[in-house]
């Protein structure tokens, strides 16, 4: 196995380790536009940043929960970033904590909008078969 194939496999399974379904799901998606994607995710973010040793996972996901939600990331980013912390062992109050200290520095639109995301895994969407809401 070549280095390059061995840094892809490497960050495969690190991105499998942290967004078991989202993150195939947005590498499987933008393969068809951007075909080269998929090697700087899996080689660049996944390999060579994730798999660094300088901090654990958890922190990792609390210190990227932080930057994405300050930087008003779009929702998809920020979803899986969100199942990335719950999947390196951040509960969910933990992750909602995280984006409330962004709130002195990022402000109430964007902690918003990352709540309204984290309020996904909280709340099971709602299905053909749910009441509707009783209206007042």
């Amino acid at each position: 196995m070549d280095d390059r194939t061995d840094r892809l496999e490497r960050g495969r399974a690190m991105m499998r380790r942290l967004s078991p379904r989202l993150g195939e799901d947005m590498a499987d998606d933008l393969r068809a536009v951007a075909p080269d994607f998929e090697d700087l995710l899996l080689g660049f973010v996944f390999a060579d940043v994730w798999a660094r040793q300088g901090l654990p996972l958890r922190e990792r996901a609390l210190v990227r929960l932080g930057a994405l939600t300050a930087l008003g990331a779009p929702a998809t980013a920020t979803r899986a970033n969100i199942d990335s912390a719950l999947q390196a062992g951040l509960s969910r109050q933990e992750v909602s904590e995280a984006i409330l200290q962004t709130l002195p520095y990022a402000g109430f639109p964007r902690a918003i909008t990352a709540l309204e995301l984290l309020r996904e895994f909280v709340e099971p969407a709602p299905g053909p078969s749910d009441p509707p809401e009783k209206q007042n």
